[in-house]
Parts: C-alpha cells; sequence; structure tokens
C-alpha cells in the first residue's frame, strides 16, 4: 500500500524515475517526524520539565547530554547491526522504541524515573533508528548526487520542527508537558512506521548501480559495492589515516557548539529578553532557516568542496555569539538563530564527506566508529552550558567559549584533504 501510494506521488510531482530518490522521500518523511519531534522541538520541552520537576540547568542538560553521549556508544553497535540487518530493520526497531516511550514517559513521577525512560528507551530508540540508518542508505544510493541527498534528509528535520514545534509548543503551554510527549508518540508512530517498510537498502539489491544506471542481476542480500573512481577503506584503514582524525575531531567540535547552543535555545533567548512562549515560536524560524541553508548549501557542496563548504558555513553563528557577548538587543537574538540554523545546514555536509573520504562499504561502522568520539563531546557541551548559567547567571562566558571552538573547527574542515588512494595487492578485509 505504501509502494502503491509512493509510485502516485512519484507520478504526479513527477520525481526520477531512480529509486534512490524514492527511497530518499521516505527518509525525509521518516526524519520530519523523528528529527523534528526529538531534535528540532526539543528545547520546547527544556523549560517546563525544569518547572515541573524542580531541578536546574545543569540537571535538565544532563538528560539531553546523557542521550548524546549514548548515541555515540552505541554506534559501533547500530553499525554492525546496519550492515548485519539493513537500514530497514533497524529503523522499525528505532520507532517502536522511541514512539512507545514517549507513552511510557507520560507516567514519570520523578526527574530521575524519566531520566530512566527517556535514556534507555526513548533515546536509545530515537539514536538507533532515525538519521544513521537513514544516512547509511543515502550514502549506499548515491556517490555524484550525495550532497544534494544527504541534504534533503537533513531538511526534513527542520520540516518537522517547522510543522511541530508551533503545535507541541501550544498543547505544552495550554495542557502540560505529558499531553505533548502523547501527542508526539503517536505522530511517530503513525507516520514512521508505513514509511519505513518499502526500503532497499542498496541499488545493487534492485540490479542497478548508485546514481542510476543498470547494474548486475538484483540479490537481495548484495552490499554496496566498489565503483570506478570511489574509494574504498575498510575501518583499520580509515583509522591509520590524518582524514579520519581531523574529520572526526572537526566534527566533534562542531557539535560540541551547535549540540549545547540547540538545547539551549530557548533559555537563551528568555536570558535574552525574550518570553518563553515567543522563545519557543522562535525554534519555527530557526526549522524554517534550517530547512533553506541545508538545502543550499547541499547543493554547493555537490559542486564545491564540501570541507569549506562546511568551514564558510559556521562563521554567521560565530558573528552572531560575538554580537551577543558585547549585547542582548532583540536583533542579535534573531541572528543567533539564523547563523545557528546555517551552522546545522553544514551537519549533512559532514556526514557526506565520511562517504566521500572512505566509500560505501564501511561507512556505517566509519561512522559508529566517530560517534564514540564526537558522543563524549556532545555529553559535556549541554552540562557545561547548564552548569555556567546556574553559577553565573549568564550565559556570556558559554558563549566566549562557543566562539573559540566555532573558530577552530572552521580552520579545521577548511584544511581537511582527501587520504592518497590505497594500494592493495589484495581486497581490503
Amino acid at each position: 500500500m505504501s509502494g502503491n501510494l509512493l509510485g502516485r506521488l512519484s507520478d504526479r510531482f513527477r520525481l526520477p524515475a531512480f529509486p534512490g530518490w524514492r527511497f530518499v522521500l521516505l527518509g525525509c518523511v521518516i526524519y520530519t517526524v523523528g528529527g523534528g519531534v526529538f531534535y528540532q522541538a526539543l528545547p520546547i520541552f527544556f523549560l517546563p520539565l525544569k518547572h515541573d520537576f524542580g531541578v536546574s540547568s545543569a540537571t535538565i542538560s544532563l538528560l539531553y547530554a546523557a542521550a548524546r553521549l549514548e548515541g555515540g556508544f552505541e554506534g559501533p553497535l547500530v553499525g554492525y547491526l546496519i550492515s548485519r540487518f539493513g537500514p530497514r530493520a533497524v529503523i522499525l526497531v528505532g520507532v517502536v522504541m522511541s514512539g512507545g516511550g514517549l507513552f511510557l514517559l507520560t507516567l514519570a513521577p520523578d526527574f530521575w524515573s524519566f531520566f530512566f525512560v527517556y535514556i534507555c528507551v526513548v533515546s536509545l530508540g530515537y539514536n538507533a533508528g532515525f538519521y544513521h540508518p537513514i544516512s547509511t542508505l543515502v550514502n549506499n544510493w548515491f556517490i555524484r548526487n550525495r550532497g544534494v541527498a544527504f541534504a534533503w534528509i537533513s531538511a526534513s528535520g527542520a520540516a518537522g520542527g517547522v510543522l511541530l514545534a508551533p503545535i507541541l509548543a501550544t498543547l505544552i503551554h495550554r495542557y502540560g508537558w505529558r499531553t505533548g510527549a502523547v501527542a508526539a508518540g503517536g505522530i511517530v508512530l503513525l507516520v514512521s512506521l508505513p514509511a519505513a517498510w518499502p526500503l532497499r537498502a542498496t541499488p545493487e539489491s534492485m540490479g542497478l548501480c548508485p546514481d542510476g544506471g543498470a547494474g548486475a542481476a538484483p540479490r537481495a542480500d548484495r552490499g554496496a559495492e566498489p565503483h570506478a573512481g570511489e574509494p574504498e577503506f575498510s575501518v583499520r584503514e580509515a583509522l591509520r589515516t590524518r582524514a579520519f582524525w581531523q574529520l572526526l575531531a572537526s566534527i566533534s567540535m562542531r557539535l560540541f557548539v551547535t549540540v549545547a547552543l540547540t538545547t539551549h535555545i530557548v533559555p537563551i533567548l528568555v536570558w535574552g529578553g525574550m518570553t518563553e512562549q515567543w522563545a519557543a515560536y522562535m525554534v519555527s524560524l530557526y526549522s524554517f532557516v534550517y530547512i533553506l541553508s541545508t538545502l543550499g548549501l547541499g547543493w554547493i557542496a555537490d559542486r564545491w568542496r564540501k570541507s569549506l563548504v562546511c568551514a564558510v558555513g559556521l562563521l554567521p553563528m560565530t558573528l552572531a555569539m560575538v554580537g551577543l557577548v558585547f549585547s542582548q538587543a532583540t536583533p542579535w537574538l534573531y541572528f543567533l538563530a539564523v547563523g545557528l540554523s546555517i551552522a546545522m545546514g553544514t551537519a549533512s555536509l559532514n556526514w557526506a564527506l565520511i562517504g566521500d573520504l572512505f566509500g560505501r562499504q564501511s561507512y556505517p561502522t566509519i561512522r559508529g566508529v566517530m560517534g564514540v568520539g564526537y558522543g563524549v563531546m556532545t555529553f559535556l557541551s549541554p552540562i557545561y552550558a547548564g552548569w555556567v548559567f546556574d553559577l553565573t547567571g549568564s550565559y556570556t562566558p558559554v558563549l566566549i567559549t562557543f566562539i573559540a571552538i566555532a573558530l577552530a573547527t572552521a580552520l579545521g574542515f577548511a584544511g581537511l584533504s582527501a587520504p592518497p588512494p590505497l594500494r592493495r595487492g589484495s581486497p581490503s578485509t
């Protein structure tokens, strides 16, 4: 049924015939609700949870930070499961866990019960079942158009913020965060499960090549295969390259800043003088600009050097933070939301760079290994921001730290280059 509906949509809107674009569309549907609920709209829950449970900003930050840390450390296992069972199976399990877990959250009587359910059920399902397997599928189906395909997936998460943030903000404001959690869980399950069912892991499984064209006879168990001119590194080979560690450091520093700012965006805007409800609606502005920047940067990155696009994309956010250090005037608050959305628009290019530098076969595992490194950074940064604010009553020291890290990150991306081609006497293992 989902396949027939997708076919009718494809005919109506004249989607390219290559099935990879249809799977990108399905991935967008899944990530619209997943990214919208669990990432873009997540800051809306920050202050209501803080007030309801009577805990500090640092404690609430610990919740989000632990979720990111868990995502990092489960990365290698998730990468193995994707390689072993395919993206679709991992997505289905993750959707059931994360969507069902949102219902369980409403039963939590105190913060630590909430923390346990969120980390052990909701976060575990989201980290395993959404962007990681979807990005693996995109990396398998595309080489030449990888930047644009990744951009559409990332933009769909922002679209989820535009669509869902106002709805959830209104529900939470009128009826409380528990009602918002129930609504979010229902949306995740009802939309994502049917969309995941038709997905196919690789073009080789359908007798096709990446980006289109006929390949060998289809075989259900065929994984991604090397193609002429495309690098193919095993995990061990990637770990021996300078590019791996430089890319990991750059992604980790970028996430250190953007995860903390995304988690604290509503509290920062309130600190700057906005009302809590208006700051929650500002998430929609952030998400809307995120869509535009992600699609625009993805298009540019397929025609320019991706690493340089990643570097330049961090500069508006950095400038906005510099402005807020000296003045909390309203224009700087808007500019922070816009600058952060542009910086987040480079995120899809970070993941596309892994495929560009190291190929398709080991992509899920290489990305999973990287997750251990950047997971630690994303664990520390929201806690740091919350702790400093609790201690000083100001986000200024946090912004000063983040300015320095953002500039170092831009330099790291700008100086990134591809590892030298491998010379093998026999196939890699």
